[in-house]
Order: structure tokens, then C-alpha cells, then sequence
């Protein structure tokens, strides 16, 4: 018969009881990540979140418009504000108008936008009939210096500092349409809250005007395109409030006259080094 002594007993209730401490220190660790309130070029999502999405689609040869106007504030130990808008209206012409847009206030991953629009649009004028469209996309983000304690999904991602500084950047895209012709698609996307810091706030926007198909092969675009991007950021180091960084940066690209292709593509990303 094998004897087992009190203390062999008494071993093993302390290892089990070592296991469940373990156990339960684990968990907390895992909570305390995905609780945090803080964010670095971002802000986290509230506990009550928000959807809203639309479909569009017009044929119709007479007058076609679509307005949108967006303005969105959120905030944690960080501030971000995104303002959207459209403005396109249509007369005395052929419209074909298709528009998909939509807003999630919750939080999102890398490949994920919070706001999200894209647009085809084929217009025909007919006896000086034309179209006008603006659209534009703008996120401002800023905050104070924070602690990047439990900021990373990624263990490892807070490494290269203990505090992340504070920051204050703007930016804007978009496009300005005037056509008595076109064949038009753009796409705008922004992310500004965020699950962590592991994920970079982005803006991106993408414009591709052109002529039309017809029986007798492509007919250029006829009128006026542009498109554009205005940025300022401006970033501190550790925490101090004094700037160590200012970037200002501006482009714009414009054709006018029988347009055959205009195409640009416009990216933005913003996030903490894990270095």
C-alpha cells in the first residue's frame, strides 16, 4: 500500500489553489486591456453605439440631387470629429445616380471604417444642362499626453515608450465636379475609433472621372474635375506639451476641357510606432 504523507496532500492543494490565482490574474489582465478608456490617435467606442446606413439609385432625365451633411463628435481621453458632405445636383440631363453610404460609431479594426461612402454617377446633359457635385471628408483628432500602459491588444506594442504625447492633427479631402458630360465614381472611408492602439486613425479617398460608352465608342468628358487634400499635424514628445512636430501639407489636381481619364487616390494613416 502506498502512503501519502499530509504534506503530499498539503502540496497539492497549494498548486491547485496556485492554478486558480493564476487563472483569475489572467482574466484581470484580459479585461483591464479591453476596458481601457484611453486611445492614442483615436478615441474607444461608447457603450451605446450607433448605425446608419443608406442606399440610393436615380435614373431620370429632368433634374436629380443628393445632399448629405454629417458632423460627429466623440470623445474619451481623446477627441475626434469628422464632418462629411455631399452636395450634387443635376439639371436639364440624363442622371444616373448610385450611392451607398454609412456611419458605425463602434469600434474598428485595421480594413474597417467608421465612415464609409461610394458613388457612380453617369450624367448627359441635354440643351445646356449640367451637373455639380462637391463631396468632402474631414477627421480632426487631438489629445493630451497618456499613460500607453494596457493602450496594446499586442503585448509588445507599448515598448518603445511609457507615455504616448499629445497630438493635434486635421484632415480633409474631396472633389468639385462642374460636367455637362461625365462618367463618375469616388469612394471616401475614415477610421477614428478604435478597438487599441495597435490600429492607426485613416482617411482615405479615391476619385476616377471619365467619358461615357456609346454606340460610336467613348466619348470624352466635357466640364470641369478636381480633387484635393489639406493636412496639419502637429505632435509632442513623451510628456511635455511643447510641439515637436508640424507638418502642413496641400495638393489639388484639376482638368478642364474634354476629360478622357482623371484619376486620383488620396491615403491617410495615423498610429503609434511599437518600437
Amino acid at each position: 500500500m502506498i502512503m501519502i504523507s499530509k504534506y503530499e496532500v498539503l502540496r497539492e492543494e497549494l498548486m491547485k489553489i496556485r492554478k486558480n490565482v493564476l487563472l483569475i490574474l489572467s482574466v484581470v489582465m484580459v479585461l483591464t486591456i479591453f476596458s481601457t478608456t484611453t486611445m492614442a490617435d483615436g478615441v474607444n467606442q461608447t457603450n451605446e453605439i450607433q448605425g446608419i446606413t443608406t442606399t440610393t439609385f436615380i435614373d431620370v432625365v429632368g433634374m436629380a440631387s443628393n445632399n448629405v451633411e454629417l458632423a460627429w463628435t466623440s470623445s474619451s481621453d481623446s477627441v475626434q470629429t469628422t464632418v462629411y458632405s455631399e452636395n450634387t445636383n443635376a439639371v436639364n440631363g440624363h442622371t444616373v445616380y448610385s450611392k451607398d453610404f454609412s456611419i458605425n460609431t463602434g469600434n474598428q479594426l485595421q480594413g474597417q471604417s467608421n465612415v464609409q461612402s461610394s458613388r457612380i454617377i453617369t450624367f448627359e446633359g441635354q440643351d445646356g444642362g449640367r451637373m455639380v457635385s462637391d463631396e468632402s471628408l474631414l477627421i480632426s483628432t487631438s489629445g493630451n499626453p497618456t499613460s500607453a500602459a494596457g493602450q496594446f491588444l499586442c503585448p509588445f506594442g507599448a515598448g518603445g515608450s511609457s507615455v504616448l504625447p499629445a497630438f493635434c492633427n486635421i484632415i480633409e479631402a474631396g472633389s468639385h465636379v462642374d460636367s455637362e458630360y461625365i462618367s463618375l465614381a469616388t469612394q471616401a472611408s475614415s477610421r477614428t475609433v478604435l478597438a487599441s492602439g495597435d490600429i492607426p486613425v485613416a482617411l482615405n479617398y479615391h476619385i476616377n472621372a471619365h467619358g461615357i460608352t456609346t454606340a460610336n465608342g467613348v466619348v470624352p468628358a466635357r466640364g470641369f474635375v478636381s480633387a484635393y487634400m489639406r493636412v496639419h499635424l502637429q505632435g509632442g514628445r513623451d510628456e511635455s506639451f511643447n510641439k515637436a512636430t508640424d507638418l502642413q501639407y496641400q495638393e489639388s489636381t484639376s482638368a478642364s476641357g474634354s476629360i478622357n481619364s482623371f484619376i486620383k487616390d488620396i491615403g491617410y494613416q495615423s498610429g503609434v510606432t511599437t518600437y
